[in-house]
């Protein structure tokens, strides 16, 4: 009897490398359970007109750096959907499993209208389809949309469609039947230490290349722990907590055994040469004490540098001790907004500007290279708050002062804000972080949002006599355009040698 396969549909950013940790999973544990599993990945595919990496490039909030060869003369879109097509009809899926950030969506219902003639029974997870299943579910291609997490899901549906049975009444799923859509209850949580070492052979092996600091480092995740313990309302990890919560009862926030992560260490470098970490958890400090201590001497076994971020209330001066002992290299930390009465308010995280500078001090005093995040364009913010974040960040000396766009995400406080006052409308699709905003408000439009954005790290780092010659910057005309480009030069040259 043939072997029941899977394909796995990856939509992602073009030359977003580094790996989806939860498909790696799922595809060790269905080749555990005899399952034959195959990927597609649009990584590698000219998709975009420039990479999210090359736009923080150009917005100066990561060092310049060279990709070298191996990412040049990428094939188009068209040229991807045809691949995609061509795959489809040579491994002959018994099931397609597609994962979908909600930016990405769009993209992934463009590849799966291209494959909606061969009629093969598809299940649509990740966060998007988590915390949007109603619109997922009315794309024609999918059959199935998984809620929450995915890991017992999978192998259940590979289980009962391999023996012909009924997927009707699968917990977690939402399910098309006879024209009507079922809505199955969520399952107890997964223990995260029954996972197996993630596969990451199922990528191409370029996959492990990430630019970092302005070189190309090989480079692996590992979970140390999944959830947050925190809820801000313009994230969904809150919303993760919530709908467990709500249905289950438990806390969504795990942290895996530390002997189980050491394994995985271990095997990354023995099986893949992996010669950096990164840890992708929201907090990497959101630990108690012991735990910390523990990890710091398991990991100084290891004595890989690694990325981590976590928030300032989590920074102490033992816990920056335990950073420099394991070897970090380089840390992001959180800030968001300047306001301190905005930040409470509208972003739910309760923590001072003190504390942030604090914090953010104490790292000053080692190796680490710091690097600093910041949201521009919340729902009813203005350019006098935007500068509150601007003068926030001039108060503290770091590597990398990055500004993003807000998202309204499915799921999260803000976004029912953001309809509620008409800042986007119902079904508005979101955009990259890194790109530009959806948002459409009096108090700050969106050509002010995206100068603002690309002006950020020049208000922070140059001195104030410069303010008006970078106001100039934010425009987007010709002269502006100039301008920018002018002290974008400058820049480089001072503060990234």
């Amino acid at each position: 009897m043939p072997k029941f396969k899977i394909l796995f549909l990856y939509p992602n950013l073009m030359l977003q490398t580094g790996f989806p940790i939860a498909i790696c999973i799922f595809s060790e544990i269905l080749k555990n359970k005899g399952f034959d599993v195959d990927i597609f990945d649009t990584t590698f595919y000219k998709t975009e007109d420039v990479s999210s990496d090359q736009i923080r490039m150009e917005n100066l909030q990561i060092k310049p750096f060279d990709l070298g060869d191996n990412f040049k003369n990428l094939k188009n879109k068209e040229q991807m959907l045809e691949d995609l097509v061509r795959k489809v009809k040579d491994y002959k899926p018994d099931l397609i499993a597609i994962s979908i950030l909600e930016d990405l969506y769009p993209l992934a219902v463009e590849m799966l209208k291209a494959i909606e003639r061969f009629e093969i029974p598809v299940v649509a997870g990740g966060v998007f389809p988590t915390f949007a299943p109603d619109v997922v579910i009315g794309e024609k291609a999918v059959t199935m949309v998984c809620v929450g997490e995915g890991e017992d899901v999978i192998v259940e549906i590979c289980n009962r469609l391999a023996k012909k049975e009924d997927i009707e009444d699968v917990k977690n799923l939402w399910v098309k039947k006879d024209g009507k859509v079922i809505k199955n209850k969520l399952r107890p949580l997964r223990d995260i230490n029954l996972n197996p070492l993630p596969d990451f052979s199922i990528f191409h092996k370029d996959r492990f290349l990430k630019p970092m600091k302005g070189r190309l480092y090989k480079m692996a995740p590992v979970e140390t722990h999944r959830g947050c313990p925190y809820s801000c309302y313009f994230c969904n990890s809150g919303s993760q907590k919530e709908l467990y919560k709500g249905q289950t009862g438990e806390n969504f926030f795990r942290l895996k055994n530390i002997g189980r992560i050491y394994d995985e260490l271990k095997a990354l470098v023995s099986k893949y040469g992996v010669e950096y970490i990164y840890f992708p958890a929201d907090t990497i400090l959101a630990m108690g004490r012991d735990y910390l201590l523990e990890f710091t001497k398991m990991y100084k076994k290891i004595a890989l540098p690694f990325y981590c971020q976590t928030r300032a209330e989590t920074i102490s001066a033992e816990a920056v001790k335990c950073l420099e002992e394991m070897g970090c290299h380089s840390i992001s930390i959180g800030i968001e907004h300047g306001n301190e009465n905005f930040r409470f308010k509208v972003l739910n995280r309760r923590v001072s500007n003190k504390t942030i500078i604090g914090g953010i001090r104490m790292l000053n005093s080692t190796k680490i290279m710091t690097s600093v995040n910041n949201i521009i364009g919340f729902p009813g913010e203005t350019r006098e708050l935007a500068f509150d974040t601007i003068n926030l960040n001039r108060e503290i000396d770091v590597y990398a002062h990055n500004a993003y766009y807000f998202t309204p995400y499915h799921g999260t406080p803000l976004r029912e804000l953001c309809v509620k006052n008409g800042y986007v409308s119902h079904d508005a699709q979101t955009i990259n972080i890194t790109r530009d905003t959806i948002l459409n408000m009096p108090e700050l439009p969106p050509e002010a949002i995206k100068g603002l954005v690309r002006t950020f790290t020049l208000y922070v780092k140059f001195p104030k006599d410069r303010y008006d010659e970078i106001r100039r910057a934010e425009s987007f005309t010709e002269e502006g355009n100039a301008v920018f480009k002018k002290l974008q030069n400058e820049f480089w040259q001072k503060c990234f040698k």
